[in-house]
């Protein structure tokens, strides 16, 4: 029998916490007559269902909650948590109560059936809990949305799947797919992890370090019609001819790995773009760069790439300091570069300045005939200058292609054949859905590279006038905001605790300065070896480190001052 009070209390548990959308939903379904309740031995009510004229109970019929707690017991390691199905939240609340869940995911399927048990149990105080998300009726953008939101892998601990079985069997087809979406949205949220752990210092450094030449004022690039782009794999030796004899109106966009051997060619792109944060970058630009030649770079790019330009325009990507300064400092334009390469940076690049075609060449997506580069690209002088009589250059060719320890030989009939590793497996498949969602008709010659799926269906109808690349008027001094900047961040509480329970007590502009660290803190994290400190100790040391970089900048500007 419904209980209206005590639907309406999970209603307002619901709506405070998870969002109308979902209360409307089950608002609007009727009841279901499938979900009955019984008591179990310890006056507990659990719901059932009937399944081939079974009784199937979501919970224990003796003792429930102490079924639930020795499950909870079980798990020994603080984590984030996926519970599938709700039931009657016995499990969710030993789970609550066993002080192991950092935040989690509740996933259910079902409006009719979750109304009929929550218009008889009182589960506000599982649904009002903060630390929980309910999914209704997920779909894979869903889980990837409240993945990527709630659960940050530096702070998170691990990660758990929790299924209440009886439930989950009885819809094992929504709910296995629940899993399969689950696995592929921690795929993506893990190797963009991974990345930080890597490059989130480096990140944080470069972009600091960058402010003062982005502040400077460039002239604006007009909006262009068609792009020729390089990349640098082996076949843009067999392209070279055609890019230096593309139209007048085909503006040529070099990715940084190409221009050498471009150049070395007598090739001069009209634009040239890098968004590598690493070092090794600038031995790209080992020929120089003619200064009639515009330099797009990734505002965390090395700030020794950035000073060979004379004119350097910088851009925001996905970092979340870069997004920060759009809102503090100056808005920065923004180029899509979570294809994590530069070629699909290019391409983004050439479709924001309105290019209604795009073809591009030396784009490989593999090592045809074992070879990583075309002749020409930095890694020929690079391992020539190191060779020596034990170690010669075809060595060093053959370690970097052999680094990757998951290569795979392709054959073709007429004798070629090319190695394929799963990073360039990723560049591709992003490539392909790439080009799935622009308007700009995309045509990739394939020389000895692997094919793609390339969409050449009539786009104009969805092609938008392109943009003039400028940044914007800039709201306060590059000096102004990393002074502002810093001392925002020394007045930050300190951290203790739970480290994601004390982020979620702050306020949405603490909360912006933390996320403008955690990079950096991934980084920390991964330094830190076997024996990491806590996530809160982890906090401390990151919000130091970071202080201490802006102070040294803060320094570089009195001592050398550039505005």
């Amino acid at each position: 029998m419904t209980d209206n009070h005590i639907f309406e209390r999970n209603m307002l548990a619901i709506a405070s916490c998870h969002g109308t959308v979902c209360c409307d939903k089950i608002r609007s379904a009727a009841a279901s007559e499938h979900i009955r309740f019984e008591l179990s031995k310890s006056g507990k009510a659990v719901p059932y269902m009937y399944q081939n004229g079974n009784k199937v109970f979501f919970h224990s019929r003796f003792d429930p909650e102490k079924e639930a707690y020795k499950l909870a017991q079980t798990y020994s390691k603080e984590g984030f948590f996926v519970f599938l199905g709700l039931g009657a939240g016995y499990l969710i609340d030993a789970f609550l109560n066993s002080g192991k869940m950092v935040k989690g995911i509740i996933v259910e399927y079902g409006s009719s059936e979750l109304k009929s048990i929550l218009g008889v149990l009182d589960l506000s105080h599982i649904l009002g809990d903060r630390r929980l998300k309910l999914l209704l009726d997920p779909d894979d953008d869903d889980f990837y949305k409240a993945l990527a939101s709630n659960y940050v892998p530096v702070l998170g601990g691990d990660f758990f799947t929790v299924p209440l079985i009886n439930r989950t069997d009885l819809r094992a087809d929504v709910f296995s797919r629940a899993v399969k979406s689950i696995r592929n949205a921690i795929a993506l949220i893990s190797d963009d992890y991974s990345v930080q752990s890597f490059f989130g210092k480096r990140w944080f450094s470069n972009i600091i370090r960058n402010l003062k030449l982005s502040a400077l004022p460039t002239p604006p690039v007009a909006t262009i019609t068609e792009a020729y782009i390089s990349a640098a794999g082996p076949s843009l030796e067999q392209a070279l001819q055609e890019l230096a004899n593309r139209p007048k109106n085909a503006f040529l966009i070099a990715t940084d790995t190409s221009l050498r051997a471009l150049l070395e060619n007598g090739l001069e792109p009209d634009a040239v773009i890098s968004i590598d944060c690493q070092h090794i970058s600038y031995y790209h630009f080992s020929l120089g760069l003619p200064p009639s030649i515009p330099l797009f770079l990734d505002l965390a790019s090395p700030p020794t790439v950035a000073r060979l330009a004379k004119m350097p325009y910088f851009f925001s990507s996905g970092h979340p300091l870069s997004r920060y300064l759009a809102s503090k400092l100056r808005p920065f334009p923004i180029v899509d570069t979570s294809g994590g390469n530069v070629t699909h940076a290019a391409v983004s690049l050439a479709n924001y300045l309105g290019a209604k075609r795009i073809k591009i060449f030396g784009a490989d997506y593999s090592y045809p005939y074992g070879k990583s580069y075309a002749r020409g690209t930095y890694i020929y002088p690079y391992f020539y200058i190191r060779q020596g009589r034990l170690k010669p250059a075809e060595a060093l060719f053959s370690d970097f292609l052999y680094r990757n320890q998951l290569i795979e030989r392709e054959e073709e009939k007429d004798g070629l054949f090319r190695y394929i590793t799963k990073p360039l497996v990723a560049y591709k498949e992003r490539f392909e859905l790439l080009d799935e969602q622009l308007p700009a008709q995309l045509f990739r010659e394939q020389g000895m590279g692997v094919m793609t799926k390339m969409f050449l269906t009539n786009k104009a109808e969805r092609r938008d006038a392109g943009k003039v690349f400028a940044s914007g008027r800039p709201f306060i001094s590059s000096e102004g905001f990393l002074a502002d900047y810093k001392a925002d961040i020394v007045s930050l509480a300190e951290p203790q605790g739970q480290a994601q329970a004390y982020l979620d007590t702050l306020s949405a502009h603490d909360k912006d300065l933390w996320t403008t660290m955690l990079p950096a803190a991934a980084a920390f994290r991964r330094e830190s070896g076997q024996h990491p400190p806590g996530p809160s100790e982890l906090l401390a040391e990151t919000r130091a480190w970071c202080m201490q970089v802006l102070g040294d900048e803060l320094n570089n500007y009195s001592n050398h001052p550039l505005l």
